[in-house]
């Protein structure tokens, strides 16, 4: 065998399906074929390439996603851990619940580095566009707008979810110091304008404009809020889906957490209490424990045609050790896809800073009842800021955003001393990275 070396740098693990993105250099021998596996980083550097990376970065989205809002369900009031629910093991989720979370949590650090490779997979597509010749502008737009649009959502996440103190939110971009939440929303938002800048349709124009009014409205600037809302989706525009496919490769987190498959999480009660309270609002299907397991009946057609106008549905009561839960329906497959944007979202964005910026209750209204009739709900007579919290509780169940209501309403759940309003920066990053480290 020639001993001589060639280095290779290489973007590993990038399997057809669009696999995660990991920078690495690896050493063969001259004369030892190449693994199928492994591309050279100059050959992704070519327009044929560019399907291959945007699928890479959309995988890398709807992983995170689904991860991202489990444990954003269980930190805020909607979702709960209980070791009485069957097969609820990971005490992870209990510390998460509670508040009281360490360093060295798993499920907390398995996340953020889940963010770090979609941050990756993002920023580094859109460096690569450069390198490219394109053989239109039209397609290098397209590029660009892909890879700007994951950008921006991935440091929303990181300035909703992420923290380096209990009430301190933000993140870290490439090891780099400590972004507070404010200016890492400013990020995103820079992230978004340039997609905005190369998006060739009024659907992907409103879609961006939605995201930039979901990201200013978290980072509780409510003008700014509403002027992008006003341009963003419409009532049959469609949302901005994650997908997912029922092999190994990209599943609904969903279905594994807090789901049919295993609850680590369930729903609180007071969904339950909605449906009760309305049945247009939902569905509760049938649900029970047999031996160490919940059973459940009814088929998947019908669970997903409930949610075609329903936007509540849970499994359930179900009753263990004294406990009655219900468990969360609106993802309730393996493959079940997950909204990230949608014009129901972006009404009540309307309809919450029509209250705070124009102090007009007649269009937030409208808006309100905009959602509730598209869902055969009996329009309301009169809506406030309230009745607006109530709505978006029910119309983005199990979507992460009630975490970061619960903050900006100032209702936050939890009363011990020091419990964590973010997920924590972790042990991991915290030893790796020079600008997170105390002297």
């Amino acid at each position: 065998m020639n001993r001589l070396i060639k280095k290779y740098c290489v973007l590993l693990s990038m399997i057809v399906a669009g696999a995660v993105f990991t920078n690495s250099c690896a050493e063969y021998a001259q004369g030892v074929a190449r693994p199928i596996d492994l591309i050279t980083d100059d050959l992704l550097n070519d327009e044929s390439q560019v399907l291959f990376l945007t699928n890479g970065v959309q995988r890398q989205f709807s992983l995170a996603y689904a991860q991202m809002t489990t444990l954003a369900g269980v930190h805020a009031d909607e979702f709960f851990y209980d070791t009485r629910v069957p097969n609820a093991t990971f005490p992870t989720f209990g510390e998460i619940d509670l508040g009281l979370i360490q360093l060295d949590n798993n499920s907390v650090n398995n996340q953020w580095a889940t963010l770090g490779n979609m941050r990756f997979t993002a920023d580094n597509f859109a460096e690569r566009i450069e390198k490219i010749t394109f053989s239109t502008p039209a397609a290098k737009s397209a590029a660009l707008y892909t890879a700007n649009l994951y950008g921006g959502i991935v440091r929303f996440w990181y300035a909703a979810y992420y923290g380096f103190e209990p009430n301190r939110g933000g993140g870290v971009i490439n090891g780099g110091p400590f972004v507070p939440s404010a200016e890492m929303y400013n990020l995103a938002v820079a992230k978004f304008q340039i997609a905005l800048a190369n998006a060739s349709t009024d659907l992907q124009r409103r879609t961006v404009n939605s995201l930039i009014a979901k990201t200013q409205l978290a980072a509780e600037r409510y003008a700014e809020a509403r002027t992008a809302a006003q341009s963003g989706l419409r009532r049959g525009d469609a949302p901005l889906t994650a997908l997912y496919d029922l092999g190994t490769t990209i599943s609904n987190q969903w279905f594994f957490d807090g789901g049919r498959n295993r609850s680590q999480i369930v729903a609180d009660a007071r969904f339950a209490a909605y449906i009760a309270a309305d049945s247009l609002e939902g569905r509760v299907a049938p649900a029970r424990v047999v031996g160490s397991a919940i059973t459940y009946t009814g088929t998947d057609a019908e669970f997903n045609a409930s949610l075609t106008t329903r936007r509540l549905l849970l499994h359930g009561p179900v009753t263990a050790g004294g406990l009655t839960f219900y468990v969360q329906g609106r993802f309730p497959n393996q493959d079940s896809p997950m909204p990230f944007i949608t014009w129901q979202e972006n009404e009540l964005i309307l309809a919450e800073t029509a209250l705070r910026v124009a102090s007009n209750s007649d269009a937030a209204l409208t808006s309100v009842n905009n959602v509730r009739t598209f869902h055969n709900l009996a329009a309301r007579t009169v809506t406030n800021l309230d009745s607006v919290y109530i709505e978006r509780d029910k119309q983005l169940f199990a979507t992460g955003m009630r975490v970061i209501d619960q903050r900006r309403f100032n209702r936050w759940h939890i009363t011990t001393p020091n419990a964590w309003r973010f997920l924590p920066i972790g042990q991991p990053e915290r030893n790796v990275n020079k600008n997170l480290q105390t002297p």
